[in-house]
């Protein structure tokens, strides 16, 4: 690695440590204060206050790690250009793209690791924080914080593995249940569905089988009972929001509903922007260089102004196309990757008018 490229990644990741540590903790701070007021009514200890700021670090870094970039980009050419090493560069024949690349492709990796990060680790961590919020300071009971699909569920001596939960229907859909009698297993039932009638589940069509003296007997009743001490409403309650939930548990969600017919765009547009979201610092990086590349008698003020203002028109165009994926106007695959990429390309053609 040549010298020149070192110092660049040197000086620049020190200014990105130091503004991701600055946001973390105002972020931070922010949902103290938010959780503060609950904790006291209802006597909560800090530890659990503590952990529930921990986990919640999963979603501060998803967040803040973008706008890190940004503003240590932006500090960082300005900084150059107070000290002329731009100019003194130009004057030694070296294009400014060469401060470019270390940053750029520290941004490709670290969006590399954020697809991970936002795919599987954010979700886990805004789980276990909203979970330790509602019961652990809030006091309320505790939730189940269920997902819809392979779900498993026991009451007394029935135990059932339910494929898909329906909430617009309210029923369990593919269910299998075991009934077992001092520790053996006494029947099983095979469902199409089960539903919620007079305050109990009851299998629609089942497939009874019962073990009589080593033997197996089948039924076909119209409905059977089915003891479950949890209602719809419940369900409704203690389900996982989209953002709570893992890459696999969302794929397999997405892909029950439409095997149910269901169009769902909000929740592809979740399981998409989880991906786009992690090419920010590359698409931050490579929009504000160009902008916070000026001449040093211009001062900082011009590249702030200029940096500021993409900045708010990205996440503007970004949240267009937001809207418009999550309600189905635009193919969520088109309107998760459009802006990005968009603006990435508007970055590389800057970068390449500024050089000319």
């Amino acid at each position: 690695m040549k010298i020149f490229t070192r110092y660049v990644i040197r000086g620049y990741t020190k200014l990105l440590v130091s503004m991701f540590m600055a946001l973390a903790s105002i972020y931070t701070l922010i949902l103290f204060f938010e959780v503060l007021d609950d904790a006291l009514e209802n006597k909560a200890p800090m530890s659990s206050v503590l952990s529930y700021l921990l986990y919640n670090q999963a979603r501060v870094t998803k967040e803040m790690l973008p706008l890190a970039f940004f503003f240590a980009t932006l500090a960082y050419v300005v900084i150059s250009n107070k000290n002329f090493e731009l100019v003194v560069l130009r004057a030694l024949g070296i294009k400014s793209y060469r401060v470019l690349v270390p940053m750029a492709c520290l941004g490709g990796i670290v969006g590399c690791a954020m697809v991970f990060w936002n795919m599987n680790v954010a979700p886990w961590g805004i789980s276990k924080s909203t979970e330790i919020r509602k019961v652990e300071i809030n006091k309320e009971k505790k939730a189940l914080h269920l997902r819809y699909t392979n779900l498993w569920m026991k009451h007394g001596n029935t135990a059932c593995f339910i494929h898909f939960f329906d909430e617009k229907k309210q029923v369990f859909k593919n269910v299998k249940c075991v009934w077992f009698q001092e520790g053996n297993i006494q029947s099983v039932a095979l469902a199409p569905q089960a539903r919620w009638e007079k305050n109990q589940w009851e299998l629609v069509k089942p497939t009874l089988l019962t073990i009589v003296k080593g033997t197996i007997k089948e039924e076909n009743p119209p409905l059977l009972p089915l003891s479950l001490d949890i209602t719809p409403q419940t369900l409704l309650e203690q389900k996982k929001e989209p953002w709570e939930m893992t890459y696999r548990e969302l794929k397999d969600y997405i892909n029950v509903m439409e095997e149910e017919g269901y169009s769902v765009p909000h929740l592809k547009m979740e399981l998409y922007q989880r991906v786009s979201m992690a090419l920010a610092p590359l698409v931050l990086v490579l929009l504000v260089f160009p902008l916070a590349v000026r001449p040093p008698r211009e001062g900082g003020w011009k590249a702030m102004l200029y940096s500021f203002g993409v900045l708010v028109g990205y996440w503007s165009f970004n949240s267009i196309f937001v809207l418009g994926g999550r309600s189905g106007w635009i193919p969520p695959l088109l309107a998760s990757f459009i802006p990005p990429l968009s603006a990435g390309m508007a970055g590389v053609w800057l970068i390449r008018k500024k050089e000319v």
